[in-house]
């Protein structure tokens, strides 16, 4: 089976400087302590502890913001606008009731009734006030309420569309980036020199110390019992083995 091989240094290295321009995360301290842990190989094990994808920054999409903006704005005017109406009818109502309360004053035997009035005017209400025209207003008025309403809901669905597939896209990357991560962090070739002379020293200790008792144990057996030459032989050759195990131990620690 193939082993499977941890992105090299400097791409790595690469790859997190480009990522980390791109979405402006310069100021991140995970980033950071990440690319300087790797570009100087120093405290690679506290890093490898530490699982990348709960400390990566998480970029937001920003793609359909600017829809969402319109659309947030839209429906601000929208929420205003649906008030019109209203306001511009009682303002007629309030213009034709005083210039009624003057026609009626002036005119006393005219046989006319309010909404009569309120439609022809009888050149006491300016034509704008007159209830055709007003209706006729507030009617187009509810029209672009309407067409508001459908325009900003659009703009929201598209908006959030655009991210959505945007955010779909920069959650893999940081996956990607995540995984590259934990791949070097893993990677064997990755433990420090260091590491492994402090390893390899306390293996030799451990050994030297074990050789050190299966000797006293050679020497006890062989003042207690009179043993035949081969338990002597084996005596030495573990003394032997000692010398040689203690200078191995003396130039690994220089």
């Amino acid at each position: 089976m193939a082993k499977n091989k941890s992105v090299p240094k400097k791409l790595l290295l690469s790859r997190l400087d480009i990522w980390t321009s791109q979405h402006n995360l310069q100021q991140d301290p995970y980033l950071a302590s990440v690319q300087k842990a790797i570009a100087t190989s120093s405290g690679l094990d506290f890093w490898s502890s530490l699982e990348p994808e709960d400390y990566l920054p998480r970029p937001i999409a920003q793609t359909g913001s600017n829809f969402m903006k319109w659309a947030k704005t839209l429906s601000i005017v929208r929420n205003v606008a649906v008030f019109l109406p209203v306001g511009i009818t009682w303002k007629a109502i309030s213009e034709a009731t005083t210039s009624f309360a003057t026609f009626t004053s002036s005119e006393s035997a005219a046989p006319v009734n309010f909404l009569e009035f309120w439609q022809n005017g009888y050149g006491y209400l300016d034509s704008k006030w007159r209830i055709g025209n007003v209706a006729e207003v507030d009617f187009w008025i509810v029209i672009a309420i309407i067409f508001i309403t459908l325009l900003s809901s659009s703009l929201m669905n598209y908006g959030k569309k655009l991210s959505l597939r945007d955010q779909i896209k920069l959650d893999r990357e940081r996956q990607v980036i995540g995984l590259e991560l934990k791949s070097y962090f893993a990677s064997p070739s990755r433990v420090s020199k260091q590491n492994v002379d402090e390893t390899l020293a306390r293996a030799l200790n451990n050994l030297t110390s074990a050789t050190e008792a299966i000797s006293l144990a050679a020497m006890n057996l062989n003042s207690a019992l009179s043993v035949e030459p081969e338990i002597k032989e084996i005596q030495n050759e573990i003394k032997s083995f000692h010398q040689r195990l203690g200078e191995i131990l003396k130039v690994n620690r220089k």
